[in-house]
């Protein structure tokens, strides 16, 4: 763990994020500033790459050579393009071989942000999970919904619970609706309902401990808790139970960090999802929690250990 007496004083750390003013990329700078370091924010996507037979460098909209010291990924954005989204990642995976510390790492946003791949790793982990079925024929599709009785439509990628739809047998446009998803998405991706008081439970995890835990409570009529969709934070007790398998969940993904998303199931807690680049504000809020600074500090004593070798 970083000790602040051994503050890399000088140290140049970017931080990757699309809006200076979201809450969680915010604190990001203002806890490095704080720590004595440089912050310097960087959009993915705006970066410039060079390459010849000799020499790959990075520059900024400046045309200057970024010169880090280490990484924080707030988020990488939306893409509109395969070519975009791919020179995100590529980008990020060539700075991570210059040996200087990114968290998290590209490997570990996309293994969290592929909601198909992370399923897999984390039935290999022998972690609980919701029922799934990811297929392009109408007619799977609407046996899986009479099996299932009821479930959720998600896209493969997607954030913020955007295009999430509660599917049921009983409604009469069920086909219709089936055919329209698959018409605007090529495959879909059906999770069995699970029954719930209304709510998730978000938990935080920086390094190899469980900072605490928030409710997402949705707002009245939504089966959706993100706080983005007009869920509300509660303070949620940490149990041995609730860490435990948030620990498990973010590793099995190969995370520094996540929010990692259960359900209270009839008879146990079940794990829906984990985000690589989660905001820190609802925790913030809930329970005056800042997950950034413990988040920087694990940055930052990677940082000195590399230094110090």
């Amino acid at each position: 763990m970083y000790n602040p007496n051994q503050s890399p004083k000088a140290a140049k750390i970017a931080i990757v994020l699309t809006d200076p003013d979201d809450w969680t990329a915010s604190a990001f700078l203002t806890n490095i500033c704080k720590r004595g370091a440089n912050a310097i924010p960087i959009t993915l996507s705006t970066l410039t790459a060079f390459i010849s037979t000799s020499d790959f460098s990075v520059f900024d909209t400046d045309f200057k050579e970024l010169n880090l010291d280490a990484i924080l990924v707030r988020d990488v954005g939306t893409s509109f393009s395969l070519e975009q989204i791919s020179f995100k990642f590529d980008l990020l995976r060539q700075l991570e071989t210059t040996n200087i510390p990114v968290l998290n790492s590209s490997s570990a946003i996309q293994n969290a942000a592929n909601k198909f791949f992370s399923f897999l790793l984390f039935k290999q982990a022998h972690l609980p999970i919701p029922r799934t079925v990811v297929t392009s024929e109408l007619e799977v599709a609407l046996k899986t919904l009479a099996k299932f009785e009821n479930a959720i439509a998600k896209p493969i990628f997607g954030s913020q619970g955007r295009g999430i739809y509660k599917l049921e047998t009983s409604q009469p446009d069920l086909k219709q609706k089936l055919e329209a998803l698959l018409k605007q998405r090529g495959v879909l991706y059906l999770q069995e309902f699970v029954p719930n008081p209304g709510r998730d439970i978000r938990v935080f995890v920086v390094g190899e401990e469980a900072l605490g835990a928030i409710y997402r409570v949705s707002r009245s009529g939504s089966f959706v808790s993100n706080l983005s969709q007009g869920g509300t934070p509660h303070k949620c007790e940490l149990t041995d139970e609730i860490e435990e398998l948030a620990i498990r969940a973010t590793k099995a993904l190969g995370a520094d960090f996540a929010g990692v998303d259960l359900i209270e199931g009839e008879d146990s807690l079940i794990l829906l999802e984990v985000n690589a680049t989660p905001s820190g504000k609802g925790i913030k809020l809930a329970c005056g929690i800042d997950v950034t600074e413990r988040i920087i500090d694990l940055l930052l004593g990677r940082l000195v250990n590399k230094k110090s070798i």
